[in-house]
Formats: C-alpha cells, structure tokens, sequence
C-alpha cells in the first residue's frame, strides 16, 4: 500500500486550540484521549509508539524559530505534561516543527517502518506572528498557546494501513461494502433488489449482483473482494420469505428473516466488532 502512504496530497482533519497556559495541560490531555479513542476504534492503537520530538538547537539549518529560553520552556511544559499524564516515550532530537515540540504518534507498518501516523504540536510562537492575543486575569495582554492536533492523521496513509492491517478484510462497520445479494436466478433478482432497499433503507452499505454467473462464480468473486456478507437467494427462500447469508470468515450462517439478518449485521457495525 505504499502508493497511498506517499501520495502528492494529503487529506487531513486538523484542529487548532488558543490556549491559556493553565488550560495546556488539560487540553493536550483531551487531544491525546481524543487520538487514542480514534486509532482504537479502527484497531491501530496497539502497535503505536509515541514519541516527544524536540529541537536541535546545535542544527545548522537554523530551522527552528524563537529563543533557547522559548524552547526550554514549551519543551519543560511538554516533558511535564507527558510524565503527568503516564506517558511512555521515546525522545527525537531534532524532529521538532519549527514553532515548537510535538508528540508523535507512531506506526509500524507490515514490514516494521516506522511512520508518523497523528501529531499534537504545542505551539508558542505562531500567536504573535499572527497578532493573536487575550486579556488576562491582571488586564494585560498576552500570547496565548495554540495545539495543533489531528485525531486520526491523514485519510489516505491511515487507510493504506487498516488496509494493511487487515489484509483487505476491513471489518463490517468500515466496510465500502457490507452486504452483498447474490440471486441463484434471474428469477430471484427482484426479492434480492427489494430486500437490498429495505436494508439501505437502515443504513447498510448493499449490492445486488445481477449477473448471469453460476452462484459459485458469484460467491468466489465476492469472497475474493472482501465483501463482508454475501446474502444467497433461491427458489426455496422466496417460497419462505428467508435469506441464506455466509460471513466471509464464519461461513454459511444458514436461512432466516430478512428482519433477523438485519439485527445481526446491526450487532456487529453497532458493536465495531473485529469481522
């Protein structure tokens, strides 16, 4: 999948947070909930890695702005931030943004490189170059902080690797496709057809395979894309007002009601469960 983790452009869901000093800590800390809830959910968080780039002030790129004093201190911050929070990191000198340290969130993928998958950048410099102030308690004005944070990093690496991660088999929740109906004949392509709306009409993601394929064509070829639920209709079930659905991993799950397959799949996207 390295062609969508190197890509031209990125897409990305960043935020900006104007911060108080003595709001720092408690919002990074919801940033940082915020990215673990995320890569949890889409089952990336256990092999992540963190790690607190700092400055290089010895680099002779002259890279980074602001004074030693500036860095020392949003880097204290940070350090202190982390450690309150439990945080177990590894240190990158020189692999700060030029406006100040960051966490990164790392990923390895399939073949162990390691890559930035989410950042959350403190940032003590941005404000006055922007002329972004506030009035503190004492009526003066001052430079507030700012976080930049994402919370599931860019759409097209973070898809190369789920798509990595789970060789294909994204999990029915995440699915493009989730369902797809498989009539045996022509016969039953319009129960197939009304069943597919009735269960877009909940929210699933369907498709009726039309064509003139013997079903074992039908079923390899849905198999062999992923397709989470391959829904099998013939002269019996349209007699009893059934479908017969198979799981790409469990198999076939043998004939029921339209209306229990449906409570099925819904227990398992409700639940983001794994399959």
């Amino acid at each position: 999948m390295h062609g969508l983790i190197r890509v031209r452009q990125f897409t990305i869901s960043e935020g900006h947070l104007m911060l108080r000093p003595d709001q720092l800590e408690e919002e990074f800390k919801n940033c940082l909930d915020l990215a673990k809830y995320c890569l949890d959910t889409v089952g990336l968080l256990e092999k992540c890695t963190f790690r607190f780039s700092q400055w290089d002030p010895a680099n002779p790129n002259n890279k980074y702005e602001g004074t030693a004093e500036q860095w020392e201190q949003a880097q204290r911050v940070m350090g202190q931030i982390l450690d309150d929070l439990g945080v177990k990191y590894d240190i990158g000198i020189d692999e700060a943004a030029f406006y100040g340290p960051k966490l990164d969130i790392q990923y390895k993928n399939v073949f162990g490189k390691e890559d930035t998958l989410v950042t959350i950048q403190i940032d003590m410099l941005l404000a006055q170059r922007y002329g972004m102030y506030y009035t503190d308690e004492n009526g003066e004005k001052a430079l507030p902080y700012i976080i930049h944070r994402t919370s599931l990093g860019c759409y097209e690496r973070t898809l190369a690797y789920l798509l990595e991660e789970y060789a294909g088999a994204l999990p029915t929740w995440m699915a493009p496709e989730q369902i797809r109906f498989l009539p045996v004949t022509d016969r039953a392509g319009d129960y197939c057809a009304d069943a597919a709306r009735k269960l877009e009409e909940q929210g699933f993601r369907v498709e009726v395979d039309y064509r003139n394929e013997k079903i074992g064509r039908k079923i390899r070829d849905a198999q062999l894309e992923k397709v989470p639920y391959m829904v099998v209709v013939g002269d019996r079930d349209m007699e009893n007002g059934t479908v017969s659905p198979r799981h790409r991993s469990d198999g076939d799950l043998g004939a029921m009601t339209l209306e229990a397959f449906a409570a099925l799949v819904r227990d398992v996207v409700d639940s983001k469960a794994k399959k």
